[in-house]
């Protein structure tokens, strides 16, 4: 995806709180779930998704605890979201859009929690109902619709 000795930067909205990561990441995708779709008032999230050793936060940071095994981060100045950290995985999730403006190439290779989808998308990605396997989840894949459109 990246350059295998690449640091990349990005921040959140107002530049208060700065990520930086080494490494490409293990996994890039969007993400359909009620939860992210609430958490970013929009349709489709975009991750990338890293080893937790991978990742630096720095700033004044808010975490947010979804659950056990998810902990959103945002920027206690703007509230502008950065990531999600996933301890039970010990990985970290930041959100691409956080490095808008750099040179991380956000690369996608899969949609997640299409099942909760509120509009089609297609792209030839696999497109998972929950996880994949080796992220916790079913690994059961979900067909492409026949044209893009809001889900009714």
């Amino acid at each position: 995806m990246t350059d295998e000795n690449a640091q990349h930067h990005g921040s959140c909205y107002c530049g208060a709180v700065k990520v930086s990561v080494s490494e490409p990441p293990m996994a890039a995708g969007f993400c359909h779930c009620l939860s992210c779709r609430k958490w970013h008032s929009a349709p489709i999230n975009a991750w990338a998704i890293w080893p937790a050793d991978k990742v630096t936060v720095s700033g004044d940071v808010v975490g947010s605890e979804v659950d056990a095994g998810s902990r959103r981060l945002s920027c206690a100045k703007c509230g502008g979201a950065i990531g999600n950290e996933k301890p039970t995985l010990d990985m970290t999730a930041i959100y691409a859009m956080g490095f808008a403006g750099s040179d991380f190439k956000f690369e996608p290779t899969m949609h997640i929690w299409y099942s909760e989808r509120v509009m089609d998308v297609n792209d030839n990605l696999p497109k998972f109902a929950d996880f994949p396997e080796g992220f916790g989840g079913t690994g059961k894949l979900m067909e492409e619709a026949s044209k893009s459109g809001w889900c009714a």
